[in-house]
């Protein structure tokens, strides 16, 4: 099978190299120099150890580096997994040595892929396709150094890409690396897929004493989603619905890709009845990711000071 490159070092990039080591790919992954001690089993032993959703193994990397251009040299698809707040600085280092050809998939994006094209755009970067998720593949975990727990894989996983004309060639470069991918419009219509700024964050805020006082003794999808925070998640949902409307792509219900045992448009039935959010604990603190990271980056214009919006933005009016 080809080779591919996974950029990043924490649980999304842990579990993506893994598992795609273990269904037969090279995988070359690469971690910022500042970080790497971080992960410093893994660069000792190239091995990351598996359990959970995505299957039982140790996968042996075929490459752990900090050299990002070692790291992409051999590879035609780069996978981006690292948290919002580093997709400006990855941007600006993939586009010193990213070649024509190459395909960047941002895991996920939630718009990040605009700040790539961006990037690329301002440096002379042809020939670039960049792509984004609306979700990381997996809800995964790391147990310890080098050791990846998947709890569960997300499908469908929805792929927006810039320019939307090379879609077909990206699905194409993409299937079988992750089960259930679905094409939608544009990037646009992708980051307007994620979930998590709409299920975290008022999680997060309503929960924000309860979440301090108990330090990671906490169940965010059962202790914390209540018939309250619950609300409060279906009229953020419907703004993010207004906004695909008013973009004039297909709305999709309230609780589509979130999961669930039932089928329902209720967001709060969806995450009772899924086996695998019960098993999610934390956040532990008001510095976890789902506020550092959820809340000023997962929707415009938050991503960041440097962003070019690079399509029309809709008139709309709320009543």
């Amino acid at each position: 099978m080809a080779r591919i490159a996974v950029l990043g070092g924490g649980n999304g990039a842990h579990a993506a190299a893994a598992d795609l080591t273990l269904r037969g790919y090279e995988v070359n992954l690469y971690e910022d120099e500042r970080f790497a001690p971080n992960m410093q089993t893994v660069f000792d032993t190239g091995t990351i150890e598996l359990s959970g959703a995505a299957g039982q193994g140790t996968a042996r990397l075929a490459m752990v580096t900090s050299d990002l251009e070692a790291a992409i040299s051999d590879v035609k698809l780069i996978l981006v997994a690292v948290p919002a707040f580093a997709h400006g600085a990855y941007a600006d280092k993939l586009a010193e040595v990213v070649r024509p050809g190459q395909i960047v998939v941002v895991l996920p994006g939630t718009f990040g892929s605009l700040m790539f094209w961006r990037a690329f755009r301002e440096r002379g970067v042809k020939g670039v396709a960049v792509a984004e998720t609306n979700t990381l593949p997996y809800a995964t975990r790391l147990l310890g150094p080098g050791k990846s727990l998947v709890m569960s894989r997300f499908d469908p996983l929805k792929v927006g890409v810039m320019p939307a004309s090379r879609t077909d060639e990206v699905m194409a470069e993409l299937d079988g690396v992750f089960p259930g991918l679905e094409a939608v419009e544009s990037v646009v219509a992708c980051g307007l897929s994620s979930l998590n700024p709409i299920i975290h964050v008022p999680g997060c805020i309503l929960n924000a004493g309860r979440i301090e006082y108990a330090r990671g003794d906490f169940h965010f999808y059962t202790e914390g989603f209540t018939s309250c925070v619950a609300r409060l998640t279906d009229a953020v949902d419907a703004e993010r619905i207004a906004l695909l409307d008013a973009f004039g792509y297909a709305s999709d219900i309230a609780a589509h890709g979130v999961g669930g045992a039932v089928e329902t448009d209720s967001i709060e039935e969806a995450i009772a009845s899924d086996p695998n959010f019960a098993k999610i604990v934390g956040p532990d603190s008001l510095k976890n990711r789902y506020y550092s990271e959820d809340i000023p980056y997962a929707s415009p214009p938050g991503q960041s000071s440097r962003t070019s919006w690079a399509f029309p933005r809709p008139s709309w009016t709320r009543s």
